[in-house]
């Protein structure tokens, strides 16, 4: 039996690599997120890719059905295991569930109360960084319209792909693709663990829900009663500081605390009468 023959499975990947590297492993920190994507194609795609840049976690955000069609497992190629065993869920923040910190990606202007995209690649260092001990998610939105204003604003940075022209856009996959690529080379470096402890996206959240909660208690009205435009407005005012678990529990005593002290009132004076 010559010595080829003798290979395993993994060496014969190895031999077949034209330039072997490690996977680094962080990436096993990093989520890719799907919200609703509506080809088979391009989910079986970006599948290939997880697998291909040395990623693990795939979530899909209420997709099309594509567990029967032929186009996302030919795309898959190679890849149908991540593919078979990624998490589809109904909603965003189900997929966000332990997720410290949140990247969204945009090839379009946003709303000027969001922060500036920055480029793949310096995005690609911040999550290199943040995930050597913290989980990230990257969120990518549907085909055809990207990711809303109101998804977008979840997210501690916004980050695009530069192209020399308008048109024609990146497809799903191939945007998926470039992202994994510079996350994948950034995360070749050596990065030390930044020193924020985030708190989770959806700890956030709840956060701000109870503050509006309060608000709204104390009688706050925004303008034309838009709460959840006066919501990006607020997590753009906490984001400029990020949170960490211990803050969220400092301003939550203060907010809680308040909250509570109203409604006990509110029933001092019911009881009153």
């Amino acid at each position: 039996m010559s010595t080829e023959s003798k290979k395993t499975p993994n060496q014969a990947a190895e031999s077949f690599r034209a330039i072997s590297v490690s996977t680094p492993v962080n990436l096993s920190n990093i989520r890719i997120i799907l919200f609703e994507p509506r080809e088979p194609g391009n989910i079986g795609s970006v599948a290939r890719v997880v697998k291909g840049m040395g990623l693990s976690q795939l979530f899909l955000v209420n997709p099309v059905p594509y567990q029967n069609e032929d186009a996302a497992f030919r795309m898959a190629h190679g890849a149908r295991d991540v593919l078979n065993n990624c998490h589809v869920v109904p909603e965003l923040k189900d997929a966000l569930v332990d997720i410290k910190y949140l990247v969204g990606t945009t090839h379009r202007r946003r709303d000027a109360r969001l922060p500036s995209p920055v480029t793949a690649r310096e995005a690609a260092n911040t999550i290199a960084s943040v995930s050597q001990d913290q989980s990230v998610g990257l969120l990518f939105g549907r085909e055809d319209f990207g990711l809303s204003t109101d998804q977008l604003s979840l997210c501690q940075l916004i980050a695009s792909v530069p192209m020399a022209t308008k048109n024609p856009s990146l497809n799903l996959a191939q945007a998926v693709q470039i992202f994994a690529y510079e996350v994948f080379v950034a995360s070749l470096a050596e990065h030390s663990p930044v020193e924020i402890d985030y708190a989770d996206v959806n700890t956030l959240e709840e956060f701000y829900e109870r503050v509006i909660r309060l608000l709204d208690k104390v009688g706050v009205v925004p303008y034309n009663q838009d709460w959840e435009t006066y919501l990006k407005s607020l997590r753009r005012v906490f984001s400029r500081a990020p949170l960490e678990e211990r803050d969220i529990a400092t301003l939550d005593m203060i907010f809680s605390t308040a909250y509570r002290h109203i409604v006990r009132l509110e029933q001092q004076l019911e009881d009153s009468t």
